[in-house]
């Protein structure tokens, strides 16, 4: 399992930073940089989850991470086995303006 630090505080997903769900996947076939890849699991919280901060469910802090970044130096088989990584996208509305800011070139 992976530590999973995410910063998309627009998701419907995250809770303190961290995702509620089992396990997510990163898209980025034939990426070559961070901004190239995307969290495929984003979902947009709706108005009611980010005026009353419902939804989410429970912090889960390591998750399998799934991930088609094959340029990434931490994909093995589709599957990320970083220690630990960060998923940016403040703000975002949709998937492509979230990303892998953990991608490393092989």
């Amino acid at each position: 399992m992976t530590k999973l630090t995410c910063h998309v505080t627009s998701c419907a997903s995250n809770c303190d930073s961290c995702c509620c769900r089992p396990s997510i996947k990163v898209q980025g076939k034939g990426a070559c940089k961070c901004s190239e890849t995307e969290c495929q699991s984003f979902e947009r919280k709706g108005l009611i989850e980010m005026f009353n901060g419902v939804g989410a469910g429970a912090a889960n802090p390591s998750c399998e991470v799934r991930c088609t970044a094959d340029n990434c130096r931490h994909n093995s088989h589709g599957s990320c086995t970083a220690a630990h990584i960060d998923i940016e996208g403040m703000g975002a509305d949709v998937r492509s303006q979230t990303n892998c800011s953990s991608f490393q070139a092989r």
